[in-house]
């Protein structure tokens, strides 16, 4: 279907689904803009979650047994308390921390698949 064909359908809808499908197509063009800002988010929080992985590699020793709440390769808070130790990097400014309980080895994980 050409644009030319889709104005001559619109034009024949009744004003109200006009103004409804007016509406429609501002929400996805408000969508369409946020989406880059979106992607570019995820891939923020990924590179965090890296580089958080890489310190605690780094420090595991230094850590072992304590909760540590880390934004990306920096070392908000931490303790033997999760809960202290997320209220204390919330009280930091950071909104939704990254808080995980220093291991003695990082955990295995294995793809089964189907």
């Amino acid at each position: 279907m050409t644009l030319e064909q889709v104005i001559e359908v619109v034009r024949a809808l009744p004003l109200g689904d006009r103004y409804r499908l007016q509406e429609w197509l501002q929400k996805q063009e408000r969508r369409d803009l946020e989406e880059p800002r979106r992607e570019e988010a995820v891939r923020r929080e990924i590179e965090k979650y890296k580089l958080a992985k890489q310190w605690i590699a780094e420090h595991r020793v230094q850590y072992l047994g304590q909760w540590v709440a880390l934004e990306g390769d920096r070392l908000i808070a931490y303790g033997a308390n999760a809960v202290q130790v997320d209220n204390e990097a919330k009280a930091a400014g950071i909104e939704v921390p990254f808080v995980v309980r220093v291991i003695d080895e990082e955990p295995k994980y294995f793809y089964a698949g189907w």
